[in-house]
C-alpha cells in the first residue's frame, strides 16, 4: 500500500523516473493490490475540486482510448479486469475534470511514454467582457476583451513558466528567480522573474505593446532550445512598441501609465490616439465591426476618457469633440432570437452646424 501511494504521488508531482514507471506498471497489474488501488483512487477522487479545469474535448479522447485499449484486454482475457472496473468507477470524471493521475494511468496502460505531457488550460475572454484570475503559481492577472491565454496546469519542475498571449493582459508576476516568467506572444516575447506590466499583442493590430509598472521586463524572443534571445531591456514607467511591419522596438519613458492600465478598472483612456487605433479599440470593447469609409478620418487623432459608458454615450463624447458623426446598424436576428454584431459606420461631418 505504501509503495503504491508514493509511486502514484511521485506522477502527480512530476518526480518519476523509467524504473518508476516500470514499478508502477508491474504493481497495478497484480491483482492482490486491486483493492489497495481502488481506495487511493477514490481518496484522491474526494480530494480534488470539483471545478472543471483543462481541455475537456482533448480529455474525452483520452478517456475514448482507454475504452477502446480496455475493451481489447477483456476481449482477450474474457473476464473483468480492474482497469476495466477502475474505469467503470472514474467515468464520471470524464465529463467534468482532467488530472494528471488519469493521463500517467493512461501512459501506464499504452505503454508508450514514458514522461508525462503537461497540460495545458486557456482562459478565453469575449468581446465586450473581461476576466480576472490566478495562475497555479499565484500570478494575478487581468485579461481584456477578446483576449486569450494559454498556460500549464502546474508549474511544478520546470525551468520556465512559460504562457501565450492573444490580446491584452495585464500581470502581476509572482516572483521566482530560479523560474523565469515568459509570456510568448506573435511579434515579441517578455521575460521576467516578478513583475508588474501590462502587455497589448492582439494577432490582428500591427503593433505589439508593453508598459512596465515596477520591476524590470526582457523584451525578445524565446527559441526552441529556451534560450532567451534579448533584444532590449524595459526599465519602469516605460513604454515598448513594436511594429509588426518593420520589427523596430521603440521604448518611451511616461509620466503617467494610465492609459494603459486604465482598463483594468473599466477606464479606457485615449490620449491624442489615432481614430484607427481607437477604431481598433471600441471593436473589442462593445464587440462591434467599425468601418470608416471616408479615408480624411484616418488623420484624426482623438483625447477623451470613457469610465463604463455604453457604446452610444462613448458616440456621443466622440462626436461632441470630433467632426464625426456615427451610425449605428443593428446585427439581423438568429433563429434563436438573438442578434448578431452589430456595425458602427463613422463619417466626417463637413459642416458641424448641419450636423
Amino acid at each position: 500500500m505504501i509503495q503504491i501511494k508514493q509511486l502514484l504521488d511521485n506522477f502527480r508531482t512530476g518526480n518519476y523516473s523509467k524504473k518508476e514507471l516500470n514499478d508502477l506498471i508491474d504493481v497495478v497489474q497484480l491483482p492482490v493490490h486491486e483493492e489497495a488501488i481502488v481506495a487511493l483512487m477514490n481518496s484522491h477522487w474526494d480530494d480534488c475540486a470539483a471545478t472543471a479545469i483543462g481541455n475537456e474535448e482533448r480529455f474525452n479522447r483520452i478517456l475514448n482510448e482507454i475504452h477502446h485499449r480496455i475493451n481489447q484486454r477483456t476481449i482477450k482475457t474474457m473476464q473483468v479486469s480492474w482497469p476495466k472496473k477502475l474505469y467503470i468507477g472514474l467515468s464520471r470524471v470524464a465529463a467534468i475534470i482532467v488530472i494528471p493521475l488519469i493521463v500517467a494511468l493512461y501512459i501506464s496502460i499504452t505503454h508508450q511514454q514514458s514522461n508525462l505531457a503537461v497540460l495545458q488550460n486557456t482562459v478565453s475572454v469575449p468581446f465586450g467582457a473581461t476576466s480576472e484570475f490566478n495562475l497555479p503559481d499565484g500570478t494575478h492577472i487581468w485579461l481584456n476583451a477578446g483576449s486569450k491565454l494559454t498556460y500549464p496546469m502546474s508549474f511544478e519542475n520546470q525551468s520556465h513558466r512559460v504562457v501565450a498571449l492573444n490580446g491584452e493582459g495585464f500581470f502581476k508576476v509572482k516572483k521566482n528567480k530560479n523560474s523565469p516568467f515568459i509570456v510568448k506572444m506573435n511579434g515579441m516575447d517578455i521575460k521576467v522573474t516578478g513583475t508588474t506590466f501590462n502587455a497589448r499583442a492582439y494577432n490582428d493590430e500591427s503593433d505589439v505593446t508593453v508598459a512596465l509598472v515596477e520591476g524590470s521586463v526582457l523584451l525578445g524572443k524565446q527559441n526552441k532550445a529556451n534560450r532567451f534571445e534579448i533584444n532590449s531591456a524595459l526599465h519602469p514607467m516605460e513604454v515598448a512598441v513594436l511594429s509588426k511591419i518593420n520589427r523596430q522596438i521603440t521604448l518611451t519613458p511616461k509620466s503617467d501609465l494610465t492609459k494603459y492600465i486604465a482598463w483594468t478598472q473599466g477606464i479606457t483612456v485615449f490620449d491624442n490616439d489615432p481614430i484607427l487605433n481607437v477604431t481598433e479599440k471600441l471593436q473589442k470593447l462593445y464587440n462591434v465591426r467599425v468601418l470608416i469609409p471616408d479615408n480624411e478620418l484616418l488623420q484624426y487623432r482623438l483625447t477623451a476618457t470613457f469610465v463604463n459608458e455604453p457604446l452610444d454615450r462613448a458616440l456621443k463624447i466622440i462626436s461632441l469633440s470630433s467632426p464625426i458623426n456615427y451610425q449605428i446598424i443593428n446585427g439581423k436576428q438568429n433563429a434563436n432570437g438573438s442578434y448578431g454584431q452589430r456595425t458602427l459606420i463613422l463619417k466626417k461631418i463637413n459642416n458641424r452646424k448641419n450636423r
